[in-house]
């Protein structure tokens, strides 16, 4: 049975009252250093999976997602546009010879909304355990223990007055350690706004309490970040798009990120992708240059992306995505 205009009114104005003040408490828990407090005292940052790019193109972008790509591993990074994507993504992530982080995400719609599901799991050898939340290092440095990571998410999205989008992300998340396990849920919320050719997302992400594991207290990698793309244009016989992020970590760091996508389609329904991309790296174990192409064929796209790091091995990411 439908709802009148007037009760789907009522409900609107429900979920957007609720809404903002929400999105305020979680922006405020995200930007403070604290984001969550263990019972014993924090020892360092985990939660890779968290940490780590969750999507292959955003990855070639110095991990600033596209947010006019409507992929379904936006589902990862801007909540508020779950309603935008379509299909599904998949990705495997190889650090070095040791780390494998592998993602999967699609997309569905529910009459009141868009929702989407994303799996992420990762294994690596080492402490599981690091004094700043800048993590990926130490996937890709074989020493310690094997570390375990998964994460299953469940977002729901919906677009308020006509105006702005908003959405929000449950996590599930389990790290297993030599020394122990531990679980908890954590959560993503955002809004987004299109302005002309170019769109705007504000997201705080991995907000909840912190993990513990034999006394030993485990921060979560929470962030607040702020992403602006912008839509495709010309530039002569190639297309050409820009994306940026401006990501708080928990610590205080400020971390800019950008990159820009060259394609070229010779014959419709076939295009060819070069990406690049530029961020901020402040522990010294990565290169902050990233690049990456892609081939699409109809509905389906194949991508890979790359980032040399200073300790044992590389990132090397390979995708693949259907819509």
């Amino acid at each position: 049975m439908g709802l009148n205009p007037e009760m789907e009114w009522t409900a609107g104005s429900i979920a957007a009252r609720g809404a903002v003040p929400l999105l305020l408490a979680a922006l405020a828990s995200g930007a403070g250093p604290g984001g969550g407090a263990a019972q014993s005292r924090p020892e360092g940052y985990g939660a890779l999976v968290l940490e780590a790019p969750a999507s292959v193109e955003a990855a070639a972008y110095g991990n600033a997602p596209y947010l006019f790509g409507g992929g379904s591993d936006l589902l990862f990074y801007a909540p508020a546009l779950i309603a935008r994507a379509d299909g599904m993504a998949s990705g495997l992530q190889r650090y070095g010879s040791e780390g494998t982080l592998a993602t999967l995400a699609g997309k569905g719609a529910v009459g009141l909304g868009d929702f989407a599901v994303g799996l992420q799991y990762l294994r690596y050898s080492g402490r599981g355990i690091a004094p700043g939340p800048d993590l990926q290092g130490a996937a890709a440095t074989p020493d310690g223990s094997p570390v375990t990571e998964f994460a299953a998410s469940l977002g729901y999205a919906r677009e308020l007055f006509g105006v702005f989008g908003a959405g929000i992300v449950a996590k599930y998340l389990e790290l297993q350690f030599a020394r122990g396990l531990d679980r908890a849920v954590v959560l993503d919320v955002g809004v987004a706004r299109e302005f002309g050719p170019t769109m705007v997302s504000l997201a705080a992400r991995n907000l909840g309490s912190d993990l513990e594991l034999h006394g030993r207290g485990v921060r979560i990698p929470t962030q607040l970040a702020l992403g602006v793309s912008t839509e495709r244009f010309e530039v002569g016989e190639l297309d050409m798009f820009l994306t940026s992020q401006l990501l708080r970590r928990r610590d205080g760091e400020i971390i800019p990120a950008g990159g820009v996508e060259l394609s070229y389609w010779p014959v419709q329904g076939y295009t060819f992708r070069l990406r690049a991309g530029l961020q901020r790296v402040v522990e010294d174990e990565r290169s902050p240059f990233t690049f990456g192409f892609a081939f699409t064929g109809d509905a389906l796209t194949v991508e890979y992306a790359f980032q040399a790091f200073d300790v044992d091995g590389d990132a090397h990411r390979l995708g693949l995505s259907f819509r």
